[in-house]
Formats: C-alpha cells, structure tokens, sequence
C-alpha cells in the first residue's frame, strides 16, 4: 500500500543546522488525510526531493514483525499533472469521508429519545 504526501521540509544532514548521526535524509510530509508525518526518503531520490514535492510513501508492513508496522519511506517523487491529479483524487476522497462522517454525526446528535 502507498499513500501520496507533500513535502512540507526536507531535513539532510548538509543542511546547516541539522546535526546527523548518519547520512539519511528526512522529509516533513502533510499526507492526503491531513496527517504530517516525518519519513526516511530512499538514498536513490535524497538528493532530488524538494518542499512542494507530491511524493508516494510506501506503507507496506515490515516483514518479520509480529505487528503490522509501515515501513514510512519516500519512494517516488511525482512530477507535474500526473502529481495533481494524484494529490486532488486522495484530497476529494479525504473531503467526502469528511462530508458523510460530519452527517452522521449530526443526525446522531439531532435524534431525541
């Protein structure tokens, strides 16, 4: 499973101000379902990721755990229509859950018993 976010900050250990144990980089990620969540971003693409970016972050489990735990890396970076397109599809899902659980919500609160 993957889910789309954008790159709110990049945290690289070049970067003045950041002290690194290692050479990984971070990313600050606003995801579609408004969740920020910071990522380990995949050595191949560290140096390419920039705040703005519409990334694709894999959530597959870790294998070999006894609980399902995402793995959270940046693993794509999208480019162009093909990151809008992707960015607006997940915000419109995201906004009609939002829609019909506001509804329910109320109408639960509205009946009198």
């Amino acid at each position: 499973m993957y889910h789309p976010g954008k790159v709110v900050a990049v945290l690289s250990p070049s970067d003045k101000g950041i002290m690194s144990a290692d050479a990984s980089v971070q990313a600050t990620l606003h995801m579609w379902d408004e969740n920020v969540l910071t990522m380990l971003v995949a050595p191949k693409i560290a140096k390419k990721v920039r705040e703005g970016d519409i990334v694709l972050c894999d959530y597959r489990p870790e294998s070999g755990m006894s609980v399902p735990v995402p793995r959270n890396v940046v693993v794509k970076i999208l480019k162009g229509k093909q990151a809008d397109k992707m960015w607006q599809e997940y915000r419109e899902v995201h906004e009609k859950r939002n829609k019909r659980e506001s509804k329910e919500k109320q109408a639960q609160q509205s009946y009198i018993g």
